[in-house]
């Protein structure tokens, strides 16, 4: 996967379901369907200002994407928050 700023793939997840909180020093980000807080998230450390292949590889398994072409759809925005989740439900990730 290529690399991403930080606050890029932030503002992506905030547009596509995601709700942030912060626990301990991490910004978490969880994913709701229909208001409801599902299993699916990530999470930032302080630290890294951009993310290398090696952090954007963790972050696309932590949001269940079996193929890094698909985490890059969704992270270049062609990829909707509808697809997403049929995506995940069609993983059988989400009922």
């Amino acid at each position: 996967m290529r690399n991403r700023k930080a606050k890029d793939i932030q503002a992506v997840l905030a547009r596509k379901g995601f709700q942030q909180s912060a626990k301990s020093h991490h910004l978490y980000y969880s994913l709701y369907v229909n208001g409801k807080k599902t299993g699916v998230f990530t999470y930032f450390s302080h630290g890294p200002k951009e993310y290398g292949a090696a952090l954007m590889n963790q972050v696309r398994k932590q949001l269940k994407f079996a193929s890094t072409d698909d985490a890059e759809r969704f992270f270049d925005c062609p990829m909707s928050e509808q697809e997403y989740i049929k995506l995940l439900r069609d993983q059988n990730v989400l009922r």
